[in-house]
């Protein structure tokens, strides 16, 4: 499978139906399946953002396909490179609540292989690996789905941001960040916001989470998330972000303890 992706443009989600498309016919865990898609998204939204020179190409080129048992994809860009070494980590207190810088980490964390390769006459090529698992049941495409919606409830004096669909680059972030600030403008001091029906979250949707719990403690506020399901927790926990946020599984209780 092979994809041209429009700087201008990058249809993000039509990069996440094609790879999706793909995996949903491999032997692949439905965790596994998450984990490629949020990777092959992290990779593309940093080439997009990052990996152009002056005057150079207006798109990116993405591969993918199955090799030695794994399912690889590239992402390809004729930008200046970067070293991959020297990214710092994420979860260092001193960065924990910054917005960005964690595209590479968690690329790392949830494939099997990442590699980047820097060609002599420039670009980068970002390869990740994940092993092909017998257990089957891929994660089914989200096609046809709304990519992000949010509704905002009043419960007592807490205000309630219920989110269903996607937290990403360009789509879900744009509307929480929103969603947040006018919960915020409005008065609003305790937000909480119901993740149970989130299906994806990337690092441009976690910054997002991040800079509304740092605007509403900025204004007095308070802001806590409510029932995050297993593959964002486990993003929140890689993170170390689960040490941030209150968490709470139960509406009743997060209400009685903000």
């Amino acid at each position: 499978m092979q994809l041209t992706i429009s700087r201008a443009d990058p249809d993000l989600g039509r990069v996440e139906e094609a790879v999706g498309g793909l995996l949903d016919r491999l032997p692949l865990a439905a965790d596994a399946h998450h984990q490629v898609i949020t990777a092959v998204l992290e990779a593309v939204s940093n080439a997009v953002r990052h990996g152009r020179r002056e005057g150079g190409l207006g798109w990116v080129l993405l591969e993918a396909g199955v090799f030695d048992g794994s399912v690889t994809v590239t992402v390809t860009d004729d930008g200046p490179g970067f070293d991959p070494g020297a990214c710092p980590d994420p979860r260092a207190p001193e960065r924990l609540l910054l917005p960005g810088g964690r595209g590479v980490f968690l690329m790392r964390n949830l494939m099997d292989g990442v590699e980047f390769a820097f060609p002599p006459g420039g670009g980068t090529t970002v390869t990740l690996r994940k092993s092909l698992s017998a257990a089957p049941g891929g994660g089914a495409s989200l096609q046809g789905e709304p990519r992000m919606d949010v509704s905002t409830r009043l419960s007592g004096d807490v205000t309630i941001l219920d989110l269903k669909g996607e937290i990403t680059i360009g789509v879900g972030d744009v509307q929480v960040r929103t969603a947040v600030r006018e919960a915020l403008d409005a008065g609003a001091t305790k937000i909480l916001v119901n993740m149970a029906d989130v299906t994806a979250v990337d690092s441009s949707g976690i910054g997002e989470l991040v800079g509304g719990y740092t605007t509403a403690n900025n204004r007095g506020a308070k802001l806590a998330l409510l029932a995050p399901p297993p593959k964002v927790r486990d993003i929140l926990v890689i993170t170390r972000l689960i040490t941030v946020f209150d968490v709470y599984e139960d509406e009743a209780e997060a209400l009685a303890s903000l």
